[in-house]
C-alpha cells in the first residue's frame, strides 16, 4: 500500500512539474494576478486529470495505468488552447495590413487619420478593436491624437505580444510624424509599411509551415506508447505486470522519458523557427 502511493504522489507530481515546468517559474517569477492563473489553470489541470483518470480506470481497471495516462493526456487541452493563442495572435499579425492600407487610402482621400481611426473601430478588422476602441474612447474624452495613440499603445501591451506592441508604436510613431510635417508622402509611407508586414507575415507562414510537421510528429510520438498501453491493458497479464513495483517503475520512467521527449522535440521546433 505504501508504495502505491509512494508511486501515485512521484507520477504526479513528475508528470504535472515537467510538463508545466515554464509555468512554474511564472508562478515564482511572476505578479499576485499570473500567480492566481496558474492556480486557476493547475486547478482545472488536475480536474481534467481525474476525469481522464475515470475513463481510463473503467477500461483497464488499474490505477497504476490510468495515472500516468492521465497525466499525459491532461497536457493537451493545455495545447490546445496554446495553439488557440497562437492563432490569435496570427489573426491580429494578419490584421495589421488590412489596417494600415485603409488608413493610407482615408489619407489620399483628404480624410483625418484620427477619423479614420475611429471609423475603423467598427469597419476595421475584428483583431484591433480592442486597439482601436481605446483610440476612440480616449479620442472622444481628451480630443488629442497623442494621448489617443498612446491609449492605443496601452491596449496593445495587454496582449503581451512583443511584435504587437512593436507595430502599434510604429503605427503612432508614423501618425505622429504625418500630423508635426504634413505632406502628402504619409500615404507612401503607409503603403510601404504594410508591405513589409506582409513581406513579413509571409516569411513567418514558411517558418509556421516547416515547423508544424515537427509540433505534429512531438504529439503523436507522445501519445501512442500510452494509447498502446490502453489497448494492451485488456488483457490480464499486462495489469498484472504493471500491479507490481518493477511494473511501476517502468510507468514512472516511460512517463519521464515522455515528457522529456516531447520538451526536446519542442525546443527542435523552436530552433527551426528562430532560424
Amino acid at each position: 500500500m505504501n508504495s502505491s502511493r509512494t508511486f501515485y504522489l512521484t507520477a504526479f507530481l513528475i508528470g504535472s512539474s515537467l510538463f508545466y515546468s515554464k509555468d512554474f517559474k511564472l508562478l515564482v517569477l511572476q505578479k499576485k494576478k499570473v500567480k492566481m492563473n496558474w492556480l486557476v489553470k493547475n486547478v482545472q489541470t488536475l480536474v481534467v486529470q481525474s476525469f481522464i483518470f475515470a475513463v481510463v480506470f473503467l477500461i483497464t481497471r488499474s490505477a497504476n495505468i490510468s495515472l500516468p495516462i492521465s497525466i499525459v493526456a491532461s497536457y493537451f487541452p493545455h495545447l490546445h488552447q496554446k495553439n488557440s493563442e497562437r492563432k490569435a495572435e496570427e489573426s491580429r499579425r494578419k490584421a495589421w495590413p488590412l489596417v494600415i492600407d485603409q488608413l493610407a487610402t482615408a489619407s489620399a482621400s483628404g480624410v483625418p487619420l484620427h477619423s479614420a481611426l475611429i471609423e475603423l473601430e467598427s469597419r476595421g478588422p475584428a483583431a484591433l478593436r480592442a486597439e482601436l476602441k481605446a483610440f476612440r474612447e480616449s479620442f472622444d474624452c481628451e480630443g488629442s491624437l497623442e494621448i489617443g495613440l498612446s491609449r492605443f499603445v496601452d491596449s496593445a501591451k495587454k496582449r503581451a505580444e512583443t511584435n504587437h506592441v512593436q507595430r502599434a508604436t510604429q503605427l503612432k510613431s508614423t501618425i505622429l510624424l504625418a500630423r508635426d510635417f504634413g505632406g502628402p508622402e504619409i500615404g507612401v509611407i503607409l503603403r510601404n509599411l504594410s508591405i513589409n508586414y506582409r513581406q513579413k507575415e509571409s516569411a513567418l507562414d514558411e517558418i509556421a509551415t516547416r515547423q508544424s510537421w515537427i509540433k505534429n510528429g512531438a504529439v503523436l510520438a507522445s501519445l501512442t506508447p500510452w494509447i498502446l498501453l490502453v489497448i494492451l491493458s485488456f488483457h490480464p497479464q499486462t495489469i498484472s505486470a504493471y500491479n507490481s513495483n518493477s511494473g511501476r517503475a517502468v510507468l514512472v520512467v516511460g512517463l519521464v522519458l515522455t515528457v522529456i521527449a516531447y520538451k526536446w522535440i519542442t525546443r527542435i521546433s523552436q530552433s527551426v523557427l528562430s532560424r
